[in-house]
C-alpha cells in the first residue's frame, strides 16, 4: 500500500482590529471571501485587539475632521455600504477604543460566537448609527441584544484583567510589527498591514498555503 499522506495542519490566521475603524469591516469581509476556496486550509479567523485610539484624550476639530473623512471613504467600498461619519461629528464621540475592545474581551469568556454577535452589534451601533459605544451603559445594551448573560458580561468587564488582556495584546501586536489596524497575520509569519482587496488577499493566502505546503496555486493571478 501506498503511504498515507499526514494531514496538513490548518494554518492560523489573526486579525488585528478595531470596531471603531470601518476599514476593519472591510478587511474582514473581503479576507472571507478570499478564503472561501481555501476554507480547509486555514482556520477560522481570530481576532485580535489593536485600539487604534489607545489613551482616553479629547479630540480636536481637525483630527475629528480627519476620521469623518476616512468613515466617508470607507463608505465608498461594497462591502462598507451605509456606513456614516456621524461618529465623529456627534457631540459624544468616543474618546478610546479601550471600551469596546475590553467588552469584546469580556464576551469572548462566554464563547467565541458570542464574542462575534458583539462585534457585529458594536460596529452597527459605531459605524451605522453614530453610537458612542465606549459609554458603559452602551455596552450593556448592546450585550443584552447580542444574546450575552449581561451580568456575567458586566462582571468580566468590570475586572481590571480584561482591559490588561487587551493592552497585553497590543504591545505584543507592536512588537511583532503592527503598525496599524486591520492587519492581518498569516501563519504567525506573514504581516499584512492595511486593507486590501479581495484578489490581494487571496493571492497571499494561496501563495502562503502553496510555500507552506506545497499545495498548488487554485489560479495564476498576473
Amino acid at each position: 500500500m501506498p503511504p498515507r499522506t499526514p494531514p496538513v495542519e490548518p494554518i492560523p490566521l489573526v486579525l488585528y482590529e478595531d470596531p471603531l475603524s470601518p476599514w476593519c469591516l472591510v478587511a474582514e469581509k473581503r479576507i472571507a471571501a478570499a478564503l472561501s476556496d481555501l476554507e480547509r486550509t486555514y482556520e477560522p479567523l481570530r481576532h485580535e485587539p489593536f485600539p487604534l485610539r489607545l489613551e482616553p484624550r479629547a479630540m480636536s476639530r481637525t483630527e475629528r475632521e480627519r476620521l469623518a473623512r476616512a468613515a466617508r471613504r470607507a463608505a465608498k467600498e461594497p462591502e462598507a455600504q451605509g456606513i456614516t461619519p456621524d461618529l465623529w461629528l456627534s457631540q459624544d464621540p468616543p474618546l478610546s477604543s479601550i471600551p469596546p475592545l475590553a467588552a469584546l474581551a469580556a464576551a469572548r469568556l462566554q464563547g467565541v460566537g458570542r464574542e462575534e454577535a458583539l462585534r457585529t452589534a458594536l460596529r452597527q451601533a459605531a459605524l451605522f448609527r453614530g453610537v458612542n459605544v465606549s459609554r458603559r451603559d452602551v455596552l450593556y445594551e448592546l450585550a443584552g441584544c447580542a444574546g450575552l448573560d449581561v451580568s456575567r458580561f458586566a462582571s468580566a468587564l468590570s475586572t481590571p484583567w480584561t482591559e490588561r488582556r487587551v493592552r497585553a495584546c497590543y504591545e505584543e501586536a507592536v512588537d511583532r510589527g503592527v503598525e496599524v489596524a486591520p492587519a492581518l497575520v498569516v501563519g504567525e509569519e506573514w504581516l499584512v498591514a492595511g486593507p486590501r482587496s479581495i484578489d490581494e488577499y487571496r493571492e497571499i493566502l494561496e501563495r502562503y498555503a502553496r510555500v507552506r505546503h506545497g499545495i498548488p496555486m487554485a489560479r495564476v493571478i498576473h
